[in-house]
């Protein structure tokens, strides 16, 4: 059974109509790999993992872009120290985001393995390149884009937007669509 998040920590009204444009093509694509022969269910599973990557990359910008830039507004939830840090620093690429959000912990995932999944997400998505001239991961697409790593990214992007829900939400409400998921949820 799909599942609707709520989406008020999202600051860029565009980029949330993208996440949930992006959320479609998804669900499309879950729909079509559920009733796809076992054969052709990893077919799917390339253009769905880059995908969710993409929206968690889109998240984590949103989430340091409202840091630097809504200043009446602020971030609810987050630390002065950790503000002026993201204020003073160029994060707008994957890696950069990732390796902010791991710095401060800003999902309170301490002894976990999730900035760790969050860096093999991103280097899956960088294997986009069909030639792989960094030898990054498994040499064939097949295995690199698995069945694995695909539940991992959903799994990774609803936990993205759960805690950026619980723990910097916007005041207001401000952007009231829910952002559908595909899958049965990963948390209760």
């Amino acid at each position: 059974m799909p599942v609707d998040r709520p989406s008020s920590f999202i600051g860029e009204f565009k980029l949330a109509d993208n996440v949930a444009h992006s959320l479609n093509v998804v669900r499309t694509l879950w729909t079509l790999r559920e009733e796809a022969s076992p054969a052709r269910k990893r077919y799917l599973q390339k253009p769905m993992i880059i995908l969710n990557v993409a929206i968690i990359e889109a998240l984590l910008y949103d989430l340091h872009k409202r840091v630097k830039w809504f200043t009446r507004e602020g971030v609810m939830g987050m630390p002065v120290n950790i503000i002026t840090y993201i204020r003073g620093k160029q994060i707008d690429k994957l890696e950069t985001l990732i390796a902010s959000c791991r710095k401060h912990d800003l999902f309170d995932e301490p002894g976990s393995t999730f900035y760790e999944d969050l860096d093999l997400l991103r280097r899956i998505r960088n294997r986009v390149h069909l030639q792989n001239e960094k030898n990054d991961l498994e040499p064939d697409d097949a295995n690199a884009f698995s069945a694995e790593r695909l539940a991992l990214s959903e799994r990774a992007m609803e936990f993205v937007i759960m805690t950026l829900e619980a723990k910097h939400p916007r005041p207001g409400n401000t952007y009231t669509q829910p952002f559908h998921l595909p899958w049965p949820t990963y948390f209760p």
